[in-house]
């Protein structure tokens, strides 16, 4: 009956949103792993390749998030290339962001829920 405005792309952030922050939590546990390269998740990118097929979101197909090895250099002799200031940030981020998804669909079924109630 009701269909949340955007709600195939509101729940593939949030799945790419929370694999992300499993993503950097094994990053961050693997900050002193011998030869452990990280990994980041890519969803952004993919959505722009998606829409530039189409302006319109609604005909769009909302891709998965892929999860890819990070290809930077190491410069600990250990071979490890975790930065762990920047997956500190990147995980404060990722929440903030996760949280702002979740109170942003709370909201519509909020006035969802306010339309049914003023119709009666």
């Amino acid at each position: 009956m009701f269909e949340l405005r955007n709600s195939s792309l509101m729940e593939k952030t949030l799945d790419a949103l929370w694999l992300r922050q499993k993503v950097i939590s094994n990053n961050i546990a693997n900050v002193d792993t011998p030869e452990f390269k990280s990994s980041k998740v890519i969803f952004e990118e993919l959505l722009d390749e998606a829409m530039l097929e189409t302006s319109d979101i609604k005909k769009t197909n909302v891709p998965d998030a892929k999860v890819v090895r990070t290809k930077d250099i190491s410069i600990r002799e250990d071979g490890n290339n975790v930065d762990i200031d920047k997956e500190n940030l990147e995980l404060y981020r990722v929440q903030i962001q996760y949280e702002y998804m979740v109170r942003k669909i709370s909201d519509q079924f909020s006035n969802i829920k306010t339309v049914l109630k003023e119709g009666r």
